[in-house]
């Protein structure tokens, strides 16, 4: 309702609720001419027409109580966040109209994006368009980082949903053309104050910092600090890289690795490095990864009966480790080193490992450290065992982690007795 017709409605009713008394008292005075009239019913009158204007007041202030926060509500009140992110991160806050509140920056590159744009009262349509259309001028959404992640934060789940679907539609067609094509990631935020308290340490939005924390749930070698830096691009490319399948995140497209050497040079690269072809390995597995502040290709392969390891710089195809190891696990040699491609795998530190020699098998030395660690298997989050050769003895390599601390132990391979151990707090 607007203003002025509420007003009307309220001296309408304000009308009806007073009696027109006019006519009645004139005619009395007309027929008691120059007597005096004792009005009896004064009192009552008085009495009546007070509590009438009262009932009209209240009345009024009710309304008009209602009127304006119903108007608030519709117009003023923030109904849903949405936040955009590429490197760029940008927040929207909208009524129920969909009408723009504020358009936040969260970061440098934000603001270059946003620039003297005002986008208060605009429909959420036409600043997303705006958004998107400065994002691609200011080349952050090219052939290169071609991915943009869209969050929708509503206390209504279904409204929320409907929202994010919604936008990942109308974002997705704003990225398809002749010469690029977009990937977009979308999904609901859950707000809390540790991701409040997240995105505000890292200049970034709740909806990439709940992003960030969903991949190191599925991943715990990964760290906060690690993948805040990388684009949604990287993030996007983690999340399909094989090793990574993320609930309540809708995939539209397909990350860019346009940026790094591709799977069939990685490979290429390990083959070359090990003096092999690619026609006489039986098996490869090619998984895109990020460790040690780079992201590198790890490169798996069989030949002769031995299980072949690479990590291969994913930017200049450098080999960054490897490991060859029989397919029943039992490591021949490795090696670990940095652009040094000379290297062929020789075993020149130790004896390989006698095939008579006892061996308890994996999981006989993963309870032996659990024991040794007073934990059981439930306990630990995740668990590593494999098979090494030191000083002359075969030993298994075992580690876990449990409450932020990494154990890491060797035991024996001959009897299960723990050889050395070590626990630190996983940083």
């Amino acid at each position: 309702m607007k203003p002025n017709e509420m007003d009307q409605k309220i001296n309408q009713t304000f009308t009806r609720i007073i009696p027109d008394v006019l006519v009645s008292v004139l005619s009395d005075c007309k027929e008691q001419k120059g007597m005096v009239v004792i009005m009896t019913q004064k009192k009552k009158a008085n009495r009546w027409f007070k509590c009438a204007a009262a009932v009209a007041a209240a009345l009024i202030l009710f309304v008009s109580g209602a009127a304006a926060g119903q108007f608030y509500r519709v117009n003023k009140a923030v109904a849903s966040t949405i936040s955009l992110d590429v490197n760029p991160s940008i927040e929207i806050s909208i009524n129920e109209k969909e009408r723009v509140l504020a358009v936040n920056a969260m970061n440098e590159d934000a603001r270059v994006v946003i620039s003297n744009m005002d986008f208060t009262g605009n429909t959420l349509d036409v600043t997303i368009n705006a958004l998107i259309g400065s994002m691609l001028r200011n080349g952050y959404l090219n052939e290169i980082t071609n991915s943009i992640l869209v969050s929708v934060d509503n206390t209504d789940p279904v409204k929320g949903t409907a929202l994010q679907q919604k936008l990942a539609g109308e974002i997705d067609s704003l990225l398809q053309t002749e010469t690029f094509h977009g990937s977009v990631l979308s999904q609901t935020v859950t707000s809390t104050d540790e991701l409040q308290t997240l995105a505000d340490t890292y200049g970034i939005t709740q909806g990439k910092a709940q992003l960030i924390q969903k991949i190191i749930d599925h991943n715990s070698f990964y760290t906060f600090n690690d993948l805040v830096s990388l684009s949604i691009n990287e993030l996007n490319l983690l999340t399909n890289s094989g090793k990574i399948t993320l609930e309540d995140v809708n995939s539209i497209g397909t990350a860019s690795d346009k940026a790094y050497i591709g799977r069939d040079a990685a490979l290429s690269a390990a083959l070359s490095h090990a003096g092999l072809k690619q026609t006489d390995i039986s098996f490869s597995k090619i998984e895109l990864d990020y460790e040690h502040g780079n992201m590198e290709y790890d490169v798996e392969f069989y030949y002769g009966g031995y299980e072949y390891s690479y990590e291969i710089n994913a930017l200049n195809g450098t080999v960054i480790s490897y490991k060859q190891e029989k397919e029943d696990d039992a490591l021949l040699f490795g090696n670990n080193f940095s652009n040094n491609s000379d290297n062929r795998f020789e075993n020149t530190a130790s004896p390989a490992p006698t095939a008579s020699q006892t061996d308890i098998g994996k999981d006989a030395a993963l309870n032996a450290a659990l024991n040794h660690a007073g934990l059981k298997q439930t306990d630990v989050s995740f668990s590593k065992v494999e098979q090494d050769y030191e000083h002359s003895t075969m030993v298994y390599e075992v580690e876990f982690y449990y409450r932020g601390y990494e154990y890491s132990y060797e035991i024996n391979a001959a009897n299960g007795s723990v050889v050395e151990y070590e626990i630190e707090l996983d940083d």
